[in-house]
């Protein structure tokens, strides 16, 4: 073959190779940000007899296609990651599928056990551990395994710092649904989860509501809807800080309704307890989140990636280490620490939530409680 003849053909192998390779499509499951338990499934486009699935750069598996779709098991430590499926035919590649930034859980992950039973040694626990701080503190703890609960001061109202902004989480994902990702809002909403942040905060709820007032009251609704009945969300938070807490002169006694924003430890559980259902696809869990399955994973997956700088770090993590995945919430102000968490460890998955109060409080102090509690938990 003559010189020319050979150029041509070769540049005519690299176009056919290249068209079918210029956009990336989606993975049918996971889709980019979501949270997931180890399956990927893709669907086969036409003239594909092989699929190769990528993690990251790193060749994981492959599978000959024999229907409309290949599905693929991963077995990989839980974290974040990058998947990509290869699709190849009569020696060329087809196309290729990917998803970027999808949590990985353990498929021990997959419990969703209502609220079923007490646990009333390990709540008599919990109390002499409350007592012995010096200051408010109330504790939740729920097995989504198996349903068993307990608490401490469960139910008393506190100042609620950052914590209802679930309620702004859940109200954003679902008014940017379909694909809050794709949205204008998306930097909010991201931020929101991730930093805490209270201008993103702000900023979602005017454009919730077309004001502060009228978005406060989205997020209001949205916390009564997923079962937070005793928790209040009044409006903007202040810039640079968290909203000051009110003083508590009795922690089981509620002050009046929508003086400040007020959660309680049972509260928060319940928005984390139906944020991780419908990431399950659980219909009672996504028609009180007002979610989609998608909108749940990805808020699901936001929280697993809560930033762990500053006071964001919270005292949940710490007494737990960083490799323990945490979907996870945190509140402060100079006179609270919160942490709020779904835990996803080895035997499955378990609801903790930590409220601390007291005027002046060492941060110190409530860090040592949860260390406490957790190991009182193992």
């Amino acid at each position: 073959m003559d010189a020319p003849r050979r150029l041509l053909t070769a540049l005519a192998a690299a176009a056919l190779a290249a068209v079918p390779a210029a956009s990336a499509r989606e993975l049918e499951r996971p889709l980019a940000g979501e949270v997931f338990f180890g399956s990927v499934r893709a669907v086969a486009p036409v003239g594909a007899t092989r699929a190769t699935l990528f993690v990251g750069d790193r060749r994981v598996g492959a599978r000959a296609v024999a229907g409309g779709s290949v599905t693929f098991s991963l077995h990989h430590p839980p974290g974040s990651y990058d998947l990509r499926v290869r699709w190849e035919g009569a020696g060329r590649l087809v196309r290729r599928d990917e998803a970027r930034g999808v949590w990985l859980l353990p498929r021990s992950a997959q419990g969703a056990a209502r609220e079923r039973s007490w646990d009333a040694e390990l709540s008599g626990r919990l109390g002499g551990l409350g007592r012995s701080f010096s200051g408010y503190a109330a504790f939740w703890v729920h097995d989504l395994s198996t349903g068993t609960t307990a608490g401490w001061n469960s139910d008393a109202s506190f100042p609620a710092a950052s914590l209802v902004k679930l309620g702004v989480l859940f109200a954003a994902l679902e008014r940017f649904g379909p694909r809050p990702e794709r949205s204008a809002a998306w930097r909010d909403i991201r931020d929101l989860a991730v930093w805490s942040s209270n201008h993103a905060s702000n900023t979602l709820l005017v454009r919730l509501g077309g004001s502060e007032a009228r978005g406060a009251r989205v997020a209001q609704a949205a916390l009564w809807r997923a079962g937070a009945t005793a928790s209040t969300f009044t409006g903007n938070y202040r810039l640079g800080t968290s909203v000051g807490a009110a003083p508590l002169g009795d922690a089981p006694a509620p002050l009046p309704f929508l003086t400040y924003r007020r959660t309680t430890a049972h509260d928060v559980g319940r928005l984390l307890f139906e944020l991780h259902a419908a990431a399950l696809g659980n219909r009672l869990a996504l028609r009180r989140t007002g979610l989609s399955l998608h909108t749940a994973r990805l808020g699901l997956s936001l929280l697993l990636g809560s930033d762990p700088r500053g006071l964001n770090l919270g005292v949940l993590r710490p007494a737990l280490g960083p490799s323990v995945p945490m979907a996870r919430k945190e509140g402060w102000t100079t006179s609270l620490r919160h942490s709020a968490a779904i835990v996803y460890g080895p035997s499955g998955p378990r609801i903790v939530v930590v409220l601390t109060y007291r005027t002046g409080l060492d941060p110190a102090e409530s860090a040592a409680l949860a260390r406490r509690l957790v190991a009182l938990l193992r």
